[in-house]
């Protein structure tokens, strides 16, 4: 009797080490799950999808997206040999002017434009292909600024 009551206190006093042992091989098999998910998403860091041929500026409005590495929108049709007006190379031109706020000085708007404020009557340079082009600011209001080469004038909203 003694010796049944011996064999099973013992039985109870292993049935933990047992339960430990399946945890240990369960964790093990829970491990090697978890280091294959790390390694398929550092496989993706170490082996990185090639970047597309056109790289797009992020930060321009979608109606006015144009390759980051290009200088001006119209960089890559100047070597068509296409003569443009003033007005159509003004309207490539504005395209790569990025207004980013408006502020009030001495009681009459400037517009931010990069980190530069531009008042009435300041000239802008703009990378056109090789070249680079001057452009003019000719009027601004709290709504609108005016851009001006030569004797083409374009007027633009200021983004609200």
């Amino acid at each position: 009797m003694i010796f049944r009551l011996l064999i099973i206190v013992l039985g109870l006093l292993c049935l933990p080490a047992l339960r430990a042992a399946d945890s240990a091989a369960s964790e093990s098999s829970n491990f090697e799950k978890t280091r294959a998910q790390i390694d398929a998403l550092f496989h993706k860091r170490d082996t990185p999808a090639l970047l597309p041929p056109v790289l797009r500026n992020p930060f321009s409005r979608p109606n006015e997206r144009m390759p980051a590495g290009s200088d001006a929108p119209g960089a890559g049709d100047s070597s068509k040999g296409t003569a443009l007006s003033d007005r159509e190379l003004l309207e490539r031109l504005a395209t790569a002017v990025q207004v980013r706020g408006i502020l009030e000085t001495g009681g009459h708007p400037a517009i931010i434009i990069g980190k530069r404020p531009f008042d009435e009557g300041d000239t802008l340079s703009i990378n056109y292909g090789a070249t680079t082009i001057e452009i003019k600011i000719t009027r601004i209001t709290n709504d609108t600024f005016t851009l001006a080469y030569k004797d083409a004038e374009l007027t633009l909203r200021l983004p609200r």
